[in-house]
């Protein structure tokens, strides 16, 4: 997981006032965004640099334009080569009056749903399907705050609740026992064929997914064969508590997946040094430290390390793997955990290729 200092959370938790002032020097970039399948938008994320910097052509020394806002959304007019600011990267996005690098953006979608009148019994799995949506303590504007819930983040949804205006509320779970409502039109419903499994007659023993750390990249084999292909972020250099040994938190060699889950809220790390990520898709553990391969919302910078030991993914790398690698996991209750005996594919951690 990327570590984040405490302001920088609150930040990003739209907990701070200061990102709402700025955006206002951009109106255009304000709700309501455009929407569609066939609409590209994206999310300023936070990073090394602050804000994100929108330059004047694609290349680390094009004219600053102004900075975006962490959260400020952006059409995205199409996907450009340049230099990259950092070597593993070098696409940009172009946007109506500059680029941004494209590792600064999260790329989302608006594609508002239409609200269920009714809920079964055990619920209902989703994903975000807009850029993001404030859940709240009540299900009622000017509520207190909870969490800001991203796109692409998966809650197993449970209540339907009219609100006092009319509009229609969901009742959002969390492991962690917060209270959590949020206005349904951003939350797609996942029907269970959506996750049925990948290649399933294949023999599972023939399944392996191969981690080049030196790559920043994974693939897919079935036998010899190699299926899928995919940029990672893994775990990234720490010391140790000798303050001498320089660790990972990705442990290498060969591991079993033992667990998977749709859905998973992590939070680690201290006060000044941690992080609290609610609804993270399509978790598969695999090392009896916690690392996992996941779906990651929190940033676009696949290719290099970031994490504290897991593997991210891309949203839609994520949800392949978890589908393609055993073990299966059913719709209800939406986890599953198996012992030595009946382990999971395996995840075979390499230096390089």
């Amino acid at each position: 997981m990327t570590t984040f200092s405490r302001r920088a959370f609150l930040k990003l938790s739209g907990v701070t006032l200061a990102g709402a002032a700025l955006a206002s020097r951009h109106p255009r970039f304000e709700p309501p965004w455009p929407q569609g399948p066939a609409v590209r938008l994206g999310r300023g994320v936070i990073t090394l640099v602050g804000r994100p910097p929108v330059v004047s052509r694609p290349h680390p020394e094009g004219k600053l334009l102004y900075n975006l806002d962490e959260d400020q959304v952006v059409p995205i007019r199409r996907e450009v080569v340049g230099l990259g600011v950092l070597p593993h990267n070098h696409i940009w996005f172009e946007l109506d009056d500059g680029f941004v690098y494209s590792s600064y953006l999260q790329p989302v979608m608006n594609l508002p749903n239409t609200p269920l009148t009714t809920i079964p019994a055990d619920g209902v799995w989703s994903e975000v399907s807009i850029p993001y949506v404030d859940a709240l303590a009540e299900p009622t504007p000017g509520a207190a705050l909870v969490y800001r819930l991203y796109y692409s983040t998966v809650f197993k949804i449970v209540d339907v609740v009219p609100a006092a205006d009319g509009a229609v509320w969901y009742r959002v779970y969390d492991e962690n026992d917060n209270r959590m409502y949020a206005p349904a039109h951003a939350f797609r419903p996942i029907p269970d064929d959506e996750l049925t499994p990948i290649s399933p007659t294949v023999d599972p023993a023939s399944k392996t997914v191969v981690v080049y750390m030196k790559e920043q990249a994974l693939s897919a084999f079935e036998g010899a064969v190699e299926v899928f292909r995919a940029r990672i972020s893994s775990g990234s250099f720490f010391f140790g508590d000798d303050g001498t040994t320089l660790l990972n938190g990705t442990p290498n060699g060969p591991h079993p997946i033992w667990s998977k889950r749709f859905s998973r809220h992590m939070i680690g790390g201290t006060v000044e040094d941690g992080y609290d990520l609610p609804g993270i898709g399509w978790v598969a553990y695999f090392a009896a430290n916690g690392a996992a391969l996941h779906s990651t919302y929190w940033h676009n910078d696949f290719g290099r390390p970031k994490s504290h030991g897991c593997l991210n993914c891309r949203p839609e790398d994520a949800k392949w793997l978890f589908r393609w690698t055993m073990p299966q996991v059913p719709y209800e209750p939406g986890d599953v955990t198996v012992d030595w005996v009946n382990r999971g594919t395996t995840v075979d951690i390499r230096e390089g290729i």
